[in-house]
């Protein structure tokens, strides 16, 4: 992990702090156990895993560094929201908004802060808010395609 994001000293830093990192070889001709428990079709491989080891984040290939703080970000609010903490979930789906607007992974991240919202208010309206910041900032993007049926819900009520 020394080539590409891996050796940006931010993208070091945020590893460090919030996640425990490990570092496995992968040998296509004799895979290895992790190669066969996660998967494993292509390298890089980078999971984010709950500490009971469950995947709920993953990326494969090389990202530059402010695409690949965006997904470190984005599994840490998956890993929330799987576990039901729609609030703190909705503050990592944000803070990828916030700070790395131009990053990849940004409309993923508005879409599942409005399905945290609506998950959090028991009120659909984050879900129509959702659908029309992805229409306006990325329509081309296939989560404003899966928002569309939220163009429906009334924001007046």
């Amino acid at each position: 992990m020394n080539t590409g994001p891996y050796s940006s000293q931010e993208v070091q830093k945020s590893i460090e702090q919030r996640f425990i990192p490990l570092k496995s070889e992968c040998f296509w001709d004799k895979r290895t156990d992790l190669m066969n428990r996660f998967l494993v079709k292509w390298t890089p491989t980078l999971l984010i895993l709950d500490a009971e080891g469950k995947e709920h984040h993953r990326m494969v290939g090389y990202i530059p560094d402010d695409d690949f703080l965006a997904h470190l970000e984005l599994g840490l609010g998956k890993i929330a929201f799987n576990e039901d903490r729609y609030a703190e979930a909705g503050d990592h789906f944000q803070a990828v908004v916030n700070r790395h607007p131009k990053a990849g992974a940004v409309p993923e991240a508005v879409f599942l802060n409005g399905v945290a919202g609506y998950r959090r208010l028991q009120d659909p309206k984050p879900l129509r808010l959702a659908y029309e910041s992805l229409s306006e900032r990325y329509p081309q993007s296939e989560w404003a395609r899966r928002s569309k049926p939220y163009a429906q819900i009334p924001l007046d009520e």
